[in-house]
């Protein structure tokens, strides 16, 4: 309930517009009402060029997918797309392309940080019901208590990278709403960070477990 509760909060605070919302031109040509001038030292403009850029993004992967399909020469066509749509959105607000290139890449922070929060607590219920678990199975002060929290942490760590890498693309691909993120889905904090977020699952589980022991009244294991 939790995590579909954030991710509420997520189509809440990125607003309704989605990159899919723009429609897919038939020459790569960047098009838009709003041409002004973007100010870069404020914060609503670099919103603003974020959005454009990842549209823009967008609507490259969307025209190569619709003109070439799987062919071989996807990757180039998508490329040259997207350079032109960069460069249009470049003309209409009077930046670099590079710099719309840049914004491109940039990942929504909030819309980041819900993921790996909501994922982040129903870990940590799952990692409190395992523990709970092991502390049933195995009296205290028993050896076998902690190798088999090591073990289920190793395990249980390497499901949720896994289960995290799916909750993540089924935001990514909501807030998108094209259906295709190709490549893009590889700047996903899950899946560009999967080794830290396997440590970090490690850590919670053998936290919590820890904690469950001490609420036992079982010795660390320093004592055992």
């Amino acid at each position: 309930m939790k995590p579909l509760l954030l991710l509420a909060g997520i189509v809440v605070l990125c607003g309704c517009a989605r990159p899919v919302d723009h429609p897919v031109p038939p020459n790569c040509v960047w098009s838009e009402e709003d041409n002004r001038q973007l100010d870069l030292a404020k914060i609503s403009d670099r919103r603003h060029l974020r959005f454009d850029a990842v549209t823009a993004e967008d609507v490259a992967i969307r025209w190569t997918d619709i003109h070439f399909g799987h062919r071989p020469e996807w990757d180039d066509r998508c490329r040259e797309c997207r350079e032109l749509l960069f460069q249009g959105v470049a003309e209409h607000h009077g930046v670099d392309a590079a710099t719309v290139r840049q914004y491109s890449r940039q990942r929504d922070l909030i819309a980041d940080t819900a993921v790996i929060l909501s994922f982040g607590v129903l870990y940590a219920i799952v990692a409190y019901v395992f523990a709970g678990r092991i502390g049933r199975r195995f009296p205290p002060g028993e050896p076998g208590f902690w190798v088999m929290t090591v073990a289920m942490a190793i395990g249980i760590s390497l499901v949720g990278v896994l289960a995290g890498g799916l909750w993540a693309i089924v935001v990514e691909e909501f807030r998108m709403g094209s259906g295709h993120l190709s490549y893009r889905m590889n700047r996903i904090p899950f899946r560009h960070y999967w080794a830290l977020v396997w440590v970090c699952g490690f850590i919670v589980f053998t936290a919590v477990a820890l904690i469950r022991s001490r609420l036992r009244g079982e010795p660390s294991a320093d004592c055992v």
